[in-house]
């Protein structure tokens, strides 16, 4: 009964992991799709990168996480209506307001989505 029950819980804790896997996919190819609708709603924009939980592949994602995407260059105005809805909440952070510290670990850890070069 005991490792009936531990098997269950097991099996129980698989099909969530699996489902976050899923879901951190989707929400990668959101983030991307997004920098793509960014970049052509402001051509001044110069770079923007996923991180966080969704890019960040050692940190532990959860079924409610956000979408991290930090972004330099850009009209911010033009930059937050361009963000569509969907079944993630985006977090656009505007790296060059941010302390040396978070941008430098942003540009360290993060996921380069777009660079206009």
């Amino acid at each position: 009964m005991v490792r009936q029950a531990a098997e269950r819980l097991r099996e129980k804790d698989r099909r969530r992991d699996h489902s976050c896997a899923e879901r951190r996919a989707r929400a990668q190819k959101l983030a991307r799709h997004v920098a793509s609708l960014l970049a052509d709603a402001d051509p001044s924009v110069r770079k923007i990168i996923g991180f966080g939980s969704t890019f960040e592949t050692w940190r532990s994602y959860r079924m409610n996480s956000d979408v991290d995407i930090g972004v330099i260059g850009g009209d911010w105005s033009r930059l937050a209506a361009a963000v569509p809805l969907s079944e993630f909440d985006v977090s656009l952070v505007e790296l060059e307001l941010q302390n040396a510290e978070f941008t430098d670990y942003v540009l360290k850890h993060g996921v380069v989505l777009y660079e206009n070069k």
